[in-house]
């Protein structure tokens, strides 16, 4: 029998700035059960394995119930919702998160699609790290979304999307199509959640071309009152090394 997995073991996970960029939608379940099975993954995995562990597990990562039906219902979801990278003016690819997913009798089984090696494995470079405690507590999947494309610009400050293309990014519905509904269900949301639940502090600003918003930023800053936080995420990720040293 394969060796289960502990879901408790890690609270941060790894992706690369193209799948933080990608464009997919999806629904809260859906993003929750990929954010946690992410914190699966160790930043010394050379590939994918399987991930075995309980319903019971899950329930108790992401703090809610989880029926088989449930279960079903947002892994079909996922099969349904490929992700999109673009890498180029004429390249891009499509692939799903995972290439196999199995339910039997409160046990879970699950393999990311290899095809996400590059994106999740042996990250070197331009790749975004974050916590699934500040994640998990944001109930807007575009919240979680926008907390991740900010998180990758913390160093520099502040981030700014052309707003038709943010839309592209995060598949918004016809529904928040006018910007007036946009702004307030998505951009502000946002800022009020990543305010509230996150390592992080930012402020929306709005660009008019004549009567129209075309560009929002976000000033981004570090949540100071978020520092255990930060340190248990460096904790984990520089286990049983030496971090400084003090002089005699």
């Amino acid at each position: 029998m394969a060796n289960t997995t502990d879901l408790t073991t890690r609270d941060y996970s790894r992706q690369s700035h193209l799948i933080v960029n990608s464009k997919y939608a999806m629904t809260s379940n859906e993003i929750n059960l990929v954010l946690v099975l992410l914190t699966a993954i160790d930043k010394k995995d050379e590939d994918f394995k399987d991930y075995i562990f309980t319903k019971k597990e899950l329930e108790k990562k992401t703090g809610k119930k989880w029926d088989s039906q449930q279960l079903q219902k947002t892994v079909d979801g996922l099969f349904e919702k490929p992700i999109r990278i673009r890498e180029g003016e004429n390249k891009w690819k499509r692939f799903n998160w995972f290439s196999y997913f199995e339910y039997d009798n409160g046990t879970i089984t699950c393999r990311f699609d290899k095809a996400l090696k590059p994106y999740l494995l042996e990250l070197k470079e331009r790749f975004v790290i974050s916590d699934i405690k500040h994640l998990l507590p944001m109930k807007s999947t575009y919240s979680k979304r926008i907390y991740l494309l900010l998180k990758e610009y913390s160093k520099i400050g502040h981030r700014s999307f052309n707003v038709e293309k943010l839309r592209e990014i995060l598949q918004t519905p016809k529904s928040l199509n006018l910007y007036s509904n946009f702004r307030t269900k998505v951009l502000k949301r946002a800022e009020t959640d990543i305010n509230k639940f996150t390592d992080l502090e930012v402020k929306l600003s709005e660009k008019k071309r004549g009567r129209k918003i075309v560009e929002i930023t976000y000033t981004i800053k570090k949540n100071t009152t978020d520092l255990k936080s930060f340190i248990q995420v460096i904790r984990e990720l520089y286990t049983n090394k030496v971090l400084f040293h003090t002089k005699d």
